[in-house]
């Protein structure tokens, strides 16, 4: 294995041919969709509801912020060819920076999302909470970036009223809002669904669909009441519809459910010509809610499930785990009663192949026979013996280089036969860690075996330095250029942090532009003569 440490990919802007054609599919879609956004623009803001922010988001979440730029440029050329910023006049830097502002704040928003998540563990970084709190981040950022865009280049704050800004920053950010929550989570299914080769079905209810479908339509027909008893258009009918769909069925289910109550919601929205701005920017701000609430419910419900799946997977390990702590006793026992007659045996067969030698030729090698076979099953049953005892269970002084080393061997066996490398820095030849050797070895091969299946370049390195009374082991990979899907449910990383808390350290996740890194920490017990 060669000891080398692992060369570090650097972060590029520059597009690739690749990027080519994806550019030029954004740019038609972006034009489309920010054309059938004018339906429902208002005094003070472009529209309630605005797909392309859901198109930009989506692509920047799966591709990766190295896009931004093009994104912008993409964004920028397609409004000068269909007209929305003037070629000419005075009103071409303002519309230039305002066509530049949303791609530029959605990538920082989606930055500023990956640092407050990146080397933390909890709720938020489950998904796929990740992707909501970008879908809330983007659309503040935006709305925030407009009052010191306008103060610096166009000094126009003095014919706004406090309410006409409030107004209109409320209407950009609910706008992005639906747009982000209704149009990016299919797309980044039928994205992953592409990467992955084939078009994976979502969870969709099975067996109750009209049954589970009746609330959903008694809230929209509830909400149709209550507007002709002139109490207008109320969301909270359709917001306890849509928990209910969310919490039944997850995230798929809940997207149809978003979907056909924003359908309803949004031709009404656009074909009630008597509705007034801030009837019509209340209306939104409700089917907003009721587009969070239904998605939130969803996600819950996809968690649950994922949690329960990872329950019932380690109670099944653990009912093995049990099987076989009663199957070493049991193996225990009987060894120990055949170990005397073996041993007797043993004994016997060698003083026989003594007594027969340089007598009948058969007969001696007979006996010879005899005597190895009686030995090798002695062998055998020591062997065991000490497999099946106590001190195995005991932690004891362990080279650190013999059990990375060792690690690092069992996989590169697995990885070989798939194009996969493991390259393993210099070790320090004279750390030495008190540990259960088997168990940490195990926890070892679990983190390598995640960083090769998360490497796009099926690469993985590994090295070790002293931090104070602690040794560091980092295991390394290429981040990847897209998100992955499916990418499993991480039972491998809570046993390898499980027995490495055990051993008094502790594993932490401390990612760069370019890696991936899980950096195993655990108590130096001392270094060799």
């Amino acid at each position: 294995m060669p000891a080398r440490a692992a060369p570090r990919r650097q972060l590029s802007l520059a597009p690739r041919a690749k990027d080519l054609p994806l550019l030029l599919v954004y740019g038609f879609a972006f034009g489309l969709l920010n054309w059938a956004a004018h339906l429902w623009g208002g005094p003070g803001f472009f529209s309630l509801w605005y797909p392309a922010a859901g198109l930009r988001l989506a692509v920047l979440w799966h591709c990766g912020l190295r896009l931004t730029p093009w994104l912008i440029v993409t964004e920028l050329v397609t409004d000068c060819v269909t007209g929305a910023i003037p070629l000419t006049g005075s009103a071409t830097l303002s519309s230039v920076i305002g066509a530049a502002r949303p791609g530029v704040t959605c990538g920082v928003a989606l930055a500023a999302t990956g640092a407050l998540l990146r080397g933390k563990a909890g709720v938020l970084t489950q998904p796929p909470m990740p992707l909501g709190l970008a879908a809330i981040a983007a659309p503040i950022f935006n709305a925030l970036a407009v009052p010191p865009l306008e103060f610096l280049f166009w000094k126009t704050s003095s014919y706004r009223s406090g309410v006409d800004v409030v107004i209109s920053l409320t209407g950009l950010a609910v706008g992005d809002v639906l747009g982000i929550l209704i149009l990016a989570p299919p797309i980044l299914w039928l994205a992953g669904a592409i990467d992955g080769g084939t078009l994976t079905k979502p969870r969709l209810p099975r067996g109750r669909l009209l049954a589970d479908a009746l609330p959903l339509v008694a809230s929209l027909l509830l909400t149709a009441a209550l507007a002709r008893a002139g109490l207008g258009v109320q969301a909270a009918p359709s917001l306890l519809g849509g928990a209910w769909i969310g919490l039944r069925h997850g995230r798929a289910a809940a997207w149809l459910a978003i979907s056909a109550q924003a359908f309803v919601f949004l031709t009404y929205s656009a074909s009630a010509g008597s509705m007034t701005a801030a009837d019509r920017l209340e209306l939104h701000i409700g089917l907003a809610a009721v587009v969070l609430v239904t998605w939130l419910a969803g996600s819950f419900a996809d968690t649950q499930t994922a949690s329960q799946a990872l329950l019932d997977r380690r109670n099944r390990l653990l009912f093995q785990a049990e099987r076989l702590k009663t199957l070493r006793a049991m193996s225990v026992a009987v060894i120990h009663e055949v170990s005397q007659p073996l041993s007797t045996l043993a004994i016997e067969a060698a003083h026989l192949r003594k007594l027969t030698e340089g007598q009948d030729t058969d007969l001696a090698e007979s006996a010879a026979l005899i005597d190895r076979k009686a030995q090798a099953l002695s062998e055998m049953v020591r062997r065991l013996r000490r497999f099946g005892g106590r001190d195995v269970d005991e932690p004891s002084l362990v080279p650190l280089a013999m059990l990375v080393k060792t690690a690092c061997q069992i996989v590169a066996a697995e990885a070989g036969s798939q194009g996969r490398t493991v390259d393993l820095a210099a070790l320090p030849p004279d750390l030495v860690v008190q540990v259960q050797e088997i168990e940490l070895i195990q926890a070892l091969v679990n983190l390598l075996r995640n960083a090769l299946a998360a490497s796009p370049q099926g690469t993985a390195s590994v090295a070790a330095a002293t931090a104070g009374e602690f040794v560091k082991i980092i295991i390394a990979n290429p981040r990847p250029v897209r998100r992955t899907q499916g990418a499993g449910m991480g039972v491998g990383l809570i046993i390898a942090r499980t027995i490495v808390e055990a051993h008094g350290g502790t594993i932490v996740r401390d990612d760069d532009a370019a890696e991936t890194r899980f950096v195993l920490s655990l108590p130096l017990s001392g270094v060799l003569p």
